[in-house]
């Protein structure tokens, strides 16, 4: 008879899967730097490490190349091997574990872009309320450093999605759009958001904390409040549907029509920034968008209980 290999993970508690998924992570972040500085030797030449030094300072065009290959290798290296990796040492079906073997319906997946659509006002609205936040003048200091890094991150995000170009525009959906979304997804909502589930006993609560660490982690305090409820979005999206490729598609989405509106912009296509797609100052319209949201979201529950009453085991 054969035996079924039983991973190493198999019988450990939540909490040590969870610290040993943070190790994990620490490990593959310095692997794929490894070979993102020998993979830098091959595209950029012997002077990477001064493409690496200088393009924090964002003062040379010419490192956009350098700066876009290592935000790729940086998601592989953070979002997508370790889920990968910590699947196969948890379960003996990793591919179920993280749900991609479930196709998603149809219905599901087309109103859950519809959601992420019709959201965009009342997300906006949320943005305007996180811009306010002012902490106390004993905390000075830290929210000086958070809007530091909050316009580095907006610099950043500018000089990525610079571009006019057919070319410039497949790299950016591929760096900002489809990477982000597999990778976020599989971490924060097909390991995570399960991990948690574990520990806590709770779904709901599973989910808060997994849409926290979602927004965290881009840091990017200003936006983090938007991005938060888009966390608990795609994580509902998950539990409802029992499949990450929902909210992988749905996130793709979120990003990539960011990325094809600034390419749109660049280009003189459309006279409206990224930074202003969806918004609206009138109270209506960002009421309706979340009645809107409410409404959608409830048909795919609805749908989806029908059919298998869905929530990950």
């Amino acid at each position: 008879m054969q035996l079924i290999r039983e991973p190493l993970l198999y019988h450990t508690s939540s909490s040590l899967k969870l610290l040993s998924l943070l190790l994990i992570i620490l490990i593959s972040l310095l692997f794929t730097l490894i070979f993102a500085m020998a993979g830098g030797y091959l595209f950029f030449g012997s002077e990477i490490m001064d493409y690496i030094k200088d393009g924090a300072s964002l003062t040379r065009p010419e490192l956009l190349p350098m700066l876009k290959y290592l935000q790729m290798v940086n998601t592989l290296g953070l979002f997508i091997i370790p889920p990968l990796l910590f699947a196969y040492l948890v379960s003996k079906n990793p591919v179920g574990y993280l749900t991609i073997n479930r196709s998603p319906a149809l219905v599901s997946a087309v109103l859950g872009v519809a959601v992420i659509i019709v959201i965009l006002p009342f997300i906006h609205w949320a943005a305007g309320i996180n811009e306010m936040l002012n902490l106390p003048d004993w905390m000075s200091g830290v929210e000086s450093w958070m809007k530091s890094s909050e316009e580095q991150a907006k610099k950043v995000t500018e000089l990525f999605l610079a571009s006019n170009t057919i070319g410039g525009l497949m790299v950016n959906l591929l760096m900002i759009a489809i990477l982000p979304a597999i990778g976020e997804e599989f971490l924060f909502r097909g390991a995570l958001l399960r991990l948690f589930r574990e520990w806590t006993g709770n779904i709901h609560i599973a989910v808060i904390i997994s849409a926290f660490l979602f927004s965290a982690i881009h840091l990017q305090f200003y936006g983090f409040l938007p991005r938060f409820i888009l966390g608990l979005l795609l994580a509902y999206l998950f539990v409802w549907t029992g499949s990450i490729w929902v909210p992988v598609l749905v996130h793709f989405f979120n990003n990539g029509i960011a990325v094809v509106a600034a390419w749109l912009y660049e280009r003189g296509s459309i006279g409206t920034s990224v930074d202003t797609i969806g918004e609206s100052p009138q109270a209506f319209m960002i009421i309706s968008s979340l009645v809107m949201v409410v409404v959608l979201t409830s048909m795919i529950r609805y749908y989806e209980n029908k059919k298998k009453g869905s929530t990950i085991e």
